[in-house]
């Protein structure tokens, strides 16, 4: 692929696509708290809830009926339960995630249950407190904070500040951008959720370390050399295989979204997202930043 695409050029065009869908996020996290709302869609892993797991006795779960799903989200319904999470397992098994619930709910909800989709024997009941959901906050903000340090450090030593800065600084806007299409999408923030931006943050400063590594050879080989050209240059050589790379995961993902049911689709959204800004942040974010905070270390 032979292209002369000028990135660094239009850096403030595509700061302004960044900066634009931020403040989308921003305004609906803003209207929220101003209704008394949650800001984002935190899970029960979060904000703590109950998680049932039951056997049904009267379903095939291998191959579970819509007619069933839609039986127990009405039992739940008339406790304003509906919007809680249900994954079927083998053996007829069910698991189901609700919001806290009154002790004395428990037998109530179990009995509407029964009502709707017959003999179910009960398991497990789990209870997340309020106070484990704030422990687990605290444990995955600490995860991100560690995982973005030992990122600048290995950039820093493999090539040096600039390239860590920059690869950082598009680390930081990828996290703007998925706490951003998380707001506008509602999506739910719970341990998936922070496997996905883990796994997110891997695979961007990836794509991110091997146009810096080109990048580099060029300084190298080219001591003269204007930055810009040089980055805009090392952009437009690694592009097919950034964008080859992108879009055989990205079908992977998009086949999941489809095909692999609600229990695992918002997991996969967020992956696509992360992966499509991702690889924007690396060709149009990270490369510029560094050609603006490049120096050429002495002869």
């Amino acid at each position: 692929m032979n292209t002369s695409f000028k990135f660094v050029e239009k850096k403030n065009f595509w700061l302004m696509i960044s900066i634009t869908i931020i403040i989308i996020g921003i305004s609906l996290m803003t209207v929220r708290f101003f209704q008394a709302k949650p800001i984002l869609n935190f899970g029960i892993d979060f904000i703590g809830g109950n998680t049932f797991h039951l056997k049904l006795a009267n379903a095939n779960t291998e191959n579970y009926s819509i007619s069933t799903l839609t039986s127990i989200r009405n039992a739940l319904a008339q406790y304003k339960l509906e919007n809680s999470q249900i994954q079927f397992s083998n053996n007829n098994e069910v698991y189901i995630k609700t919001i806290a619930i009154e002790k004395n709910k428990t037998t109530e909800i179990l009995n509407n249950i029964r009502k709707n989709v017959g003999p179910i024997e009960v398991l497990e009941i789990d209870f997340i407190g309020p106070s484990i959901g704030k422990s687990l906050q605290k444990q995955a903000f600490l995860i991100i904070i560690f995982v973005t340090g030992a990122l600048l450090l290995y950039i820093t030593l493999r090539f040096q500040l600039s390239f860590g800065l920059a690869a950082i600084l598009a680390l930081l806007h990828d996290g703007l951008i998925i706490f951003s299409f998380t707001s506008i999408l509602n999506l739910e923030i719970n341990i998936a959720f922070i496997a996905a931006l883990l796994t997110i943050l891997g695979y961007s400063i990836n794509d991110t370390i091997v146009i810096f590594d080109r990048i580099r050879e060029k300084t190298e080989n080219y001591v003269s050399g204007n930055i810009n050209e040089l980055t805009n240059t090392s952009l437009n050589q690694t592009l097919q295989r950034t964008l080859n790379t992108s879009i055989t995961t990205l079908m992977v993902i998009s086949a999941l979204i489809l095909f692999g049911g609600k229990t695992i689709q918002e997991f996969c959204i967020i992956l696509a997202i992360g992966i499509l800004s991702g690889t924007y942040s690396s060709l149009c974010i990270a490369s510029p930043i560094l050609a603006k905070l490049y120096k050429q270390p002495p002869s």
